[in-house]
């Protein structure tokens, strides 16, 4: 027994009491982030007289998909007190996908040349080309709206998913060349030095050679894209007004307006909308670690 306090002050105890003040502190955060998250989604199978008991009802004593199924047929929502959020929310959701991937695969294209020619290029100005980019990212978003939306007024594009794309591409893009640009110093020239002494041409060797080297980081840089767009409530409810562009955000945001509209059914409209950016997060989450502490932290 006199040995142990020497021990716990010895480098090997030091270590083992750090090991578990940060393996607790894990915990402590996962519970955090997670707990809200699973509150939503078990309350999604649950009938509305078990969410509306006190005390609360935290595991659902007859769990069912009724809800799910609802937003499948807009009618049968409307019956349940959904409203016109409930009708809408497929639609939303599409919208929200077509307005996020094409965010994302604009970036990616645009963001790859202009992030490739910085890292491999030299020219007069550049330090302060780069530094406009990040500048750009510091202007908060509700300072351009009014601007923004007289200028899209003009072109008639108010109420198109094109209009919102435009938007976040603008937001967006910046932070993706510079993430590429990045990622893409770390990548070796004797790579492209190779492909050339093989006979590619410029086009060839970026598609079969650079591109799947720096998949890591362009898997970070589309995921970024794709959860900015995905998840914008600001420039989706300003910029939109009808079903045919109303992104998920702002479908969501209508179950709050409707005092109709039961807690389980706005519980299974927040799982709804949660699942597309987690299921690409879990599925793409070596590449996107990889890609950002890869690239993003060098300069």
């Amino acid at each position: 027994m006199s040995t142990l306090p020497i021990r716990f002050f010895t480098p090997a105890g030091r270590r083992s009491r750090r090991t578990v003040f940060l393996a607790l502190a894990g915990i402590a955060v996962a519970i955090y982030i997670l707990a809200p998250f699973c509150w939503l989604l078990l309350t999604s199978f649950m009938h509305e007289r078990d969410a509306l008991t006190v005390p609360t009802q935290w595991i659902p004593l007859h769990p069912t998909l009724e809800h799910y199924e609802t937003f499948f047929h807009p009618s049968e929502a409307t019956a349940l007190g959904g409203g016109r959020a409930a009708e809408e929310m497929l639609p939303g959701m599409v919208n929200s996908l077509l307005a996020a991937l094409g965010t994302a695969v604009v970036n990616l294209v645009l963001g790859t040349l202009a992030g490739y020619s910085l890292a491999r290029l030299r020219f007069r100005g550049q330090g302060a080309l780069l530094g406009v980019y990040l500048g750009s990212r510091m202007v908060p978003g509700i300072a351009l709206i009014v601007p923004l939306y007289l200028t899209l007024k003009n072109l008639d594009m108010l109420d198109h998913l094109s209009a919102l794309i435009t938007t976040y591409v603008t937001f967006t893009l910046p932070f993706t060349i510079w993430l590429l640009k990045n990622y893409f110093q770390t990548i070796p020239r004797s790579l492209e030095e190779a492909a050339f002494m093989d006979g590619c041409s410029w086009p060839q060797m970026l598609v079969k050679v650079l591109l799947p080297v720096a998949m890591p980081g362009l898997v970070s840089a589309g995921m970024f894209a794709f959860m900015t767009a995905w998840n914008d409530y600001l420039f989706a409810v300003i910029l939109t007004s009808t079903t045919a562009s109303k992104t998920l955000p702002v479908v969501v945001a209508g179950f709050a307006t409707d005092v109709t509209t039961q807690r389980t059914l706005m519980a299974t409209g927040g799982v709804l909308a949660i699942i597309p950016p987690l299921a690409l997060a879990f599925l793409f989450q070596r590449l996107i670690v990889q890609g950002l502490t890869s690239g993003a932290v060098k300069d």
